[in-house]
C-alpha cells in the first residue's frame, strides 16, 4: 500500500513543484511592488541642518576597542580627525601581536587617547576601562575597521542632540571599494532591508555605529556587565531594561569592512545568532531565543531533507525545493532594494551566485548548535 501511495504521489511532484514555485514568485513580486512603493515614499533622507544651526554642540567621545587591527587602525583614526563636528574626542584601546597599539600611539594627542588593550581582557572590559577616560556628555560607539563620516556620524548625533534621545544607533554599508564585491554587497543588502523596515525605536544596536547620552551608560553601569562575547547584545539590554528607547536611524550607513571570506562570515553569523541564546535567558529575552534557535533549527533542515528526502521520502525533497524557491527569490528582493538604495546595479553574477551563498546562510545558522554543547567554543569571539 505504502510504495503504491508514494508512485501516485510522485505523479504530482513536477507539477507541485512548479506550482509552488510560481506562488513564491509571485507572492515575493507582490512585496516587491510593495518595497517600490515603499521606497518611493521615502524619497531622498531629509537633509540635516547645517552644523552652525544646532541648538547645541555637546562634547562627543567616540570609544573603540582596537585588537589586532594593523589593517584598519589608522584609516580609522584618520578617518575620526577628519569630521567636521568641532568638539570631539577619540579614546582608543587599542592591543595584539601585530602591532595596533604602537601605530595608533602615533596619533596620540589633543583629539586622540590611546590605551592599552590588555590580553584576555576582552572588548568590554577595555571599553569599560577606558570610559573612565572620556570626557563627552555623548558617547559614540564603533569598531576599529569602520570609516567615520560626517553624514553617518552627524545623523546619530541629532537623534539625541536635536531630537532629545537618549539613545541612537544606525546601519552600515560596506568600504566604496567593497561595493562592487558580490558577497559584501549580498549582506549589506539584506542587513539595509532588515533596518529600513525595522520601527521607529529598534530592539537592540549596532555597536559599530550608535551613540549613548553619558549620564544614561553611567547610571545604567551597562559597560560594567559580564559580556565576554555579545557586548553589543548586552548594552542594548541593559539599557532597554532601564525604559531607556533606542532610537533607529536607518539613513546613517556607517562604512565598515564587510567580510571577505566564506569562513570569517561564518564565524560572525554564528556568534551573532549564539550571542541572543547564551545572554538572552539572563534579560528575559525568551521569544528572541526562540527565535534565534528556530533560525538554527531551520538550517540544519534546509541542509539535510534533500539526503532524508532520498532516504525517507522524495516528498522531503519536494518541501525543500519549495522552501530554497522561497528564499531565493526573497534573497533577490532584498538585491533589488539594496541596489536602489546603494545605487548599485543589479548584475547577474549577483543572481547566480545567491544559490551557494543561501547554502553558507544555512551553514551559519546551523553552526550555534554545536557550540551550544561545548563549553569551551561557545564564548569564542
Amino acid at each position: 500500500m505504502i510504495p503504491l501511495l508514494r508512485t501516485r504521489l510522485d505523479r504530482y511532484a513536477l507539477p507541485l513543484v512548479l506550482s509552488g514555485a510560481a506562488a513564491a514568485a509571485i507572492y515575493n513580486w507582490r512585496l516587491w511592488e510593495r518595497d517600490k512603493a515603499f521606497l518611493a515614499r521615502k524619497g531622498e533622507a531629509e537633509p540635516l541642518l547645517p552644523l552652525e544651526s544646532w541648538p547645541e554642540r555637546s562634547m562627543v567621545s567616540v570609544l573603540v576597542a582596537a585588537w589586532n587591527e594593523r589593517e584598519h587602525i589608522e584609516r580609522h583614526i584618520e578617518s575620526f580627525l577628519a569630521l567636521r563636528y568641532p568638539h570631539k574626542e577619540l579614546v582608543l584601546c587599542a592591543g595584539g601581536e601585530d602591532g595596533t597599539l604602537a601605530l595608533a600611539s602615533r596619533y596620540a594627542g589633543p583629539q586622540v587617547k590611546v590605551f592599552e588593550q590588555k590580553p584576555g581582557e576582552g572588548k568590554q572590559k577595555a571599553l569599560a576601562r577606558c570610559f573612565a577616560e572620556t570626557r563627552g556628555e555623548i558617547i559614540f560607539l564603533t569598531d576599529a575597521d569602520c570609516q567615520l563620516g560626517d553624514n553617518a556620524f552627524e545623523r546619530i548625533l541629532w537623534a539625541i542632540i536635536g531630537e532629545r534621545e537618549q539613545v541612537a544607533t544606525g546601519s552600515s554599508e560596506p568600504y566604496v571599494e567593497q561595493m562592487s564585491e558580490l558577497f559584501a554587497f549580498t549582506q549589506a543588502a539584506c542587513q539595509v532591508y532588515s533596518t529600513m523596515h525595522s520601527p521607529r525605536y529598534a530592539p537592540g544596536i549596532l555597536g559599530r555605529n550608535c551613540a549613548v547620552e553619558r549620564e544614561l551608560l553611567e547610571g545604567t553601569a551597562a559597560l560594567d556587565e559580564p559580556a565576554p562575547t555579545g557586548t553589543d547584545y548586552v548594552l542594548a539590554k541593559v539599557l532597554d531594561a532601564s525604559g531607556a528607547l533606542i532610537r533607529q536611524v536607518p539613513e546613517s550607513l556607517m562604512p565598515t569592512d564587510y567580510p571577505g571570506t566564506a569562513r570569517e562570515y561564518l564565524r560572525q553569523q554564528r556568534r551573532w545568532l549564539r550571542n541572543v541564546v547564551l545572554h538572552g535567558y539572563r534579560f528575559g529575552a525568551h521569544e528572541e531565543m526562540r527565535a534565534s534557535l528556530r533560525t538554527s533549527l531551520l538550517g540544519l533542515a534546509m541542509l539535510f531533507l534533500p539526503l532524508l528526502g532520498f532516504v525517507l521520502s522524495p516528498w522531503l525533497f519536494l518541501i525543500w525545493l519549495l522552501l530554497s524557491a522561497q528564499a531565493l527569490f526573497s534573497r533577490l528582493r532584498y538585491l533589488s532594494f539594496g541596489s536602489k538604495i546603494f545605487d548599485r546595479p543589479l548584475l547577474v553574477a549577483d543572481v547566480v551566485w545567491q544559490v551557494p551563498l543561501l547554502f553558507l546562510d544555512f551553514l551559519a545558522w546551523t553552526g550555534p548548535l554545536a557550540d551550544y554543547v561545548r563549553q569551551r567554543e561557545k564564548w569564542d569571539w
